[in-house]
C-alpha cells in the first residue's frame, strides 16, 4: 500500500490537530482573536468567542493559555456544556478541585470564594474557559452570570471565556439574555480565511510537515479556498484528501481538478 508521507517526502501529516502552538500561522482572524484575549486578560470579565465549526477558536484559546504567565493566571478548560443549572455548578466545583458540597448554594458560595482567594490571596486570576458553549441553555448561562457578581457587582476577580458556534450568538439575542449581554466585556466572531490566507495556510502546514517544494499548484490552492470557504479544518481535510487522490493517480502535484473531484466524492 502506498504511503502518503513517503510519496510527497513529508515527515508527518500536515494538518494533524496536535500542532504546537508556536507553529500556528498568525492569520488576520487569529491575530484579531489574540488581541481580544489579551484585552480580557488585562480587564477581566466575560469574553464571548464565536465562529463556525473548524474556524480555529479552540486552537486560538490553546495558544493564549500557553502564553499565560503561570505566576499570574490559573487556566481551567472544559468542553462539557450540556448540563443543567445545578450540574454546571457542580462540574465547575470539581474542575477547580474544590471539596464536594451537597447544596447548590454551598457550591455557589465555595466557587465564588475560590475565585476571590485565588486573585486576592495567591495573586493568580482564574481563567475559566467553557468550550462548545453554544450547547448551553439559557438556565446554565444565567447561572454563569450570577457567578460573576462580586462585591455588589463592582468587581471582576476572574475571567470567563465562552467559546462556541454561531448558535451562541443567536442564543444571546433572546430577551431573557439581556442581563448576561450587558456583562459581556468583549466579543469576537471569528471568520474564515480569505483566498490569500488560505494559500498561506496550506503552504505553511506543508512546509511544517517537511515539503521541500510546492505540492499544490496555484489553481488548486484557489480551488481549496472555494470549496472550504476558508475554514481551516475544512482546508486541511480537503487538502489531505487531494494529496491522497494525487498519490493514487501517480502524480506529485495536486491540481484544481483533483481538489474538485475529492470534494464531489464527499457528497
Amino acid at each position: 500500500m502506498k504511503d502518503l508521507l513517503t510519496w510527497f517526502g513529508l515527515k508527518r501529516f500536515p494538518f494533524d490537530k496536535d500542532i504546537k502552538t508556536r507553529d500556528v500561522l498568525h492569520t488576520e482572524p487569529f491575530k484579531e482573536c489574540m488581541a481580544r484575549l489579551d484585552y480580557i486578560k488585562q480587564r477581566g470579565g466575560i469574553l464571548l468567542l464565536t465562529g463556525d465549526p473548524g474556524v480555529g477558536k479552540t486552537l486560538a484559546l490553546r495558544h493564549h493559555v500557553d502564553s499565560l504567565n503561570d505566576n499570574l493566571f490559573k487556566p481551567y478548560y472544559t468542553p462539557l456544556s450540556t448540563l443543567s443549572r445545578a450540574d454546571l455548578l457542580y462540574h465547575i466545583n470539581r474542575l477547580l478541585g474544590l471539596p464536594q458540597r451537597l447544596s447548590k448554594s454551598a457550591v455557589y458560595t465555595q466557587i465564588q470564594k475560590a475565585f476571590l482567594e485565588s486573585r486576592e490571596t495567591s495573586g493568580k486570576t482564574i481563567f475559566l474557559i467553557i468550550d462548545e458553549a453554544h450547547l448551553l441553555q439559557t438556565g446554565p448561562l444565567e447561572e454563569l452570570r450570577l457567578l460573576t457578581n462580586f462585591k455588589m457587582d463592582s468587581y471582576d476577580p476572574f475571567i470567563l471565556a465562552l467559546s462556541g458556534q454561531s448558535d451562541l450568538r443567536r442564543t444571546m439575542e433572546f430577551a431573557v439574555m439581556e442581563p448576561f449581554n450587558q456583562r459581556v466585556a468583549i466579543r469576537y466572531h471569528m471568520p474564515g480565511l480569505g483566498p490569500d490566507e488560505t494559500k498561506h495556510y496550506v503552504t505553511h502546514h506543508l512546509k511544517l510537515a517537511g515539503a521541500k517544494e510546492p505540492i499544490l499548484d496555484e489553481h488548486a490552492l484557489h480551488a481549496v479556498h472555494q470549496v472550504s470557504f476558508g475554514i481551516p479544518r475544512k482546508i486541511g481535510t480537503i487538502t489531505e484528501a487531494a494529496l491522497t487522490y494525487a498519490m493514487f493517480d501517480q502524480k506529485r502535484t495536486v491540481t484544481a481538478e483533483m481538489v474538485l473531484k475529492v470534494k464531489s466524492l464527499e457528497g
